[in-house]
């Protein structure tokens, strides 16, 4: 999937990629403005959970995108550092989740989702409070994309796999980043030497984050109702135990859902696809990317951190503190924020950890949880968001004592 995906990048090229997103901005500009006019049709259909916010945003991206493309405006959003990274994020998303989410139907359609889903049940019903699938969904996002298991934990729940409480789980704890991105991310900090460090400790801290974040609200309060209606029972939650058939089972269950799958579905799941395309990174990312470079805003909101931060002796608590809130706009910002500054390793490290296992951020997975149907606002998963990184602080913490 990711040899596929970055293959595809480098064969178009980012002035074809930029037009893309050009394209599609506009087009989602005009379609929103029809579907305000026109109460009916397929195009009223299509952004029907669309309120004006979104619409703003796409008007913002499609305003964002021509300055880019056309090199035109104001230099502080047409630079490197702002609205060419934003339209390269923007086509990145966009490139991911069309073909990614296509390729989603080997892993939901051919058994496999069964045959894990049997294994892992029991474990994950006891720690997780969750189906087995969702383990599948959690390493598809980590060797994808995170807005890959937000699409795969979407259309699970419209098939009636998991609950609206399951799902709202499933999403915001599991939609980890790509191996890809931590690359990167150790790539803009010149820690090369920390990727392994890096990975192994933010998998291992994600699914002790889950375990938590599961139990509390706002996701505790959620409903298990399943998408048609019907209410899980507490039979149906009862966690099965490992025994001598398991094995058996989960084959049975993977060969039974394999052998009443239409080879259409490749044809037929295109629309759910795409509908996942739409994107307002554009916007997004160059508003993000506009704040942290050219106001002090990110550095502010970092200030009530420093304490919690020397409490965790944390070295270079002042100078990494707005590096723990800015990941909410975009997932590369921490890292970027303290990219250049002398500072310890140990801290380095931490703050590369600390935005990875946040798991909420807007250019990607939080855009893509507010266009599924798991119905997350905004006030609600900036709420998660806070939760996860007050809760994080101190396992990240005690990760990097012990690392360095």
């Amino acid at each position: 999937m990711v040899l596929l995906i970055d293959a595809v990048k480098a064969l178009l090229g980012s002035t074809v990629m930029n037009w893309m997103v050009l394209i599609l901005c506009i087009a989602l500009s005009v379609t929103f403005t029809i579907s305000r006019i026109q109460k009916d049709g397929p195009i009223h259909r299509f952004h029907k959970k669309d309120g004006w916010g979104t619409g703003i945003l796409y008007y913002l991206s499609a305003v964002f995108a021509v300055m880019v493309v056309f090199n035109v405006g104001p230099s502080q959003i047409v630079n490197d550092s702002v609205g060419i990274e934003a339209i390269g994020l923007a086509g990145s998303t966009l490139l991911t989740v069309t073909i990614a989410g296509w390729l989603v139907n080997f892993l939901i359609e051919f058994g496999i989702l069964e045959f894990i889903g049997t294994l892992m049940e029991p474990i994950m019903r006891k720690v997780f409070k969750l189906p087995g699938q969702s383990a599948v969904t959690a390493v598809s996002a980590f060797v994808a994309a995170p807005a890959v298991g937000v699409f795969m934990t979407d259309r699970l729940y419209h098939e009636n796999v998991y609950t609206h409480k399951e799902a709202c789980c499933v999403a915001t704890n599991f939609s980890v980043v790509s191996l890809g991105f931590f690359a990167l991310l150790v790539t803009i900090t010149d820690t090369q030497y920390m990727y392994g460090k890096v990975v192994i400790s933010s998998l291992v801290i994600v699914f002790i984050l889950a375990a938590i974040v599961i139990r509390i609200p706002p996701l505790s309060r959620k409903k298990d109702r399943y998408y048609n209606g019907v209410e899980q029972t507490a039979a149906m939650r009862k966690s099965s135990k490992y025994s001598k058939d398991t094995m058996k089972k989960a084959v049975a269950a993977s060969t039974t859902k394999v052998s009443q799958t239409p080879y259409s579905i490749f044809v037929t799941s295109i629309p759910g696809v795409l509908s996942f395309t739409v994107t307002f990174v554009q916007a997004l990312a160059t508003i993000a990317l506009f704040i942290s470079n050219y106001t002090p805003f990110f550095d502010w909101i970092g200030m009530p951190m420093v304490p919690y931060l020397e409490l965790c002796q944390m070295p270079d608590a002042a100078a990494i503190a707005p590096a723990t809130l800015v990941g909410i706009a975009e997932i590369a910002l921490p890292v970027m924020t303290i990219a250049g500054m002398n500072i310890a390793p140990m801290s380095i490290f931490f703050v590369i950890v600390l935005s990875t296992v946040q798991i909420i951020f807007f250019t990607e997975s939080a855009n893509a949880m507010m266009q599924s149907d798991l119905n997350l606002k905004f006030p609600e998963l900036v709420l998660i968001f806070l939760i996860r990184t007050l809760i994080a602080i101190p396992i990240v913490a005690v990760f990097a004592h012990v690392l360095f």
